[in-house]
């Protein structure tokens, strides 16, 4: 039987995954960007946010600021102006050091909690747009919803499994309703749409124990997102990062898992040597 929160869960999840996809197919660079640069946007405002309620004094400006500096930076690089990437880069880390440092006291907590979010938030939408427009269209887009396909059956299978076979706790300090039966079917879930997806759509790319071996390290990945992004929730002593998505909670709350499945790819297939294009 459908619970309410899980109905507004399908609800508000089935149109987004429609969009998301029109998004990696379908939009050209200028509106993918402009998107990217919304995501960063609403992703940040929900960090700002989730450490108001704590006494770490962190400047919303700033938070802002540095973070669109940092991605303006790479959007400099990628365009081959790499003179002007540079300075912007530069200006991004003195920003930071001077937002911590110099404006507040207790510099080195700050730094640490400043930085978060460009490593966290904006380095991943950066590798999303790398992923994307630097190999080949049709691939990217499809490399882009295979790492996003294994990542959200992970969570299908983990939720149902859990709820069904869950018990013994995964991570109970963090999150008390997680449990390593619910972990374990998440894999198996990855597993199965990452392989039936990779048969669908990416007929090339590879095959075998490299297959598998990427869709767990991606799942597992995911997984840590979630966990991570809890611990944070619970240091700022809050539920959900906002209520913007109905049933999800906030932006950081459903692509959480994303966050840390995208540069985890990118680095195994560096590290298996796997061709993209």
């Amino acid at each position: 039987m459908l619970t309410r929160n899980l109905l507004l869960r399908i609800l508000t999840g089935v149109p987004l995954a429609a969009v998301a996809i029109l998004y990696f197919y379908l939009a050209p660079e200028f509106l993918f960007i402009l998107i990217a640069v919304v995501i960063i946007t609403v992703g940040v405002w929900e960090y700002a946010q989730a450490f108001a309620q704590t006494s770490i004094p962190l400047k919303p400006a700033y938070l802002f600021f540095s973070s669109l500096l940092f991605f303006l930076s790479f959007l400099l690089f990628w365009k081959n102006y790499t003179d002007y990437g540079l300075i912007s880069f530069g200006v991004t880390l003195l920003v930071v050091l001077f937002f911590s440092f110099f404006r507040q006291s207790g510099g080195n907590q700050l730094l640490a909690w400043y930085s978060l979010p460009l490593v966290w938030i904006v380095f991943p939408v950066i590798l999303l747009v790398l992923l994307r427009f630097s190999i080949s269209t049709a691939s990217g887009s499809s490399l882009i919803l295979f790492i996003i396909v294994v990542a959200a059956f992970n969570d299908i299978f983990a939720y149902f499994g859990g709820k069904t076979f869950g018990r013994h706790l995964l991570a109970p300090r963090v999150s008390p309703k997680k449990t390593v039966e619910g972990s374990f079917f998440g894999l198996v879930g990855g597993i199965i749409a990452g392989y039936i997806f990779k048969l669908m759509f990416l007929p090339t790319f590879i095959a075998g124990w490299h297959l598998v071996l990427l869709i767990v390290v991606i799942a597992a990945a995911s997984q840590l997102g979630d966990l991570a992004e809890s611990k944070l929730k619970r240091f700022c002593g809050i539920k959900d990062s906002s209520n913007i998505l109905p049933g999800h909670g906030g932006l950081l709350d459903r692509i959480d898992g994303y966050l840390f499945a995208i540069p985890v790819f990118i680095g195994m297939t560096y590290l298996l040597n796997i061709q993209l294009n």
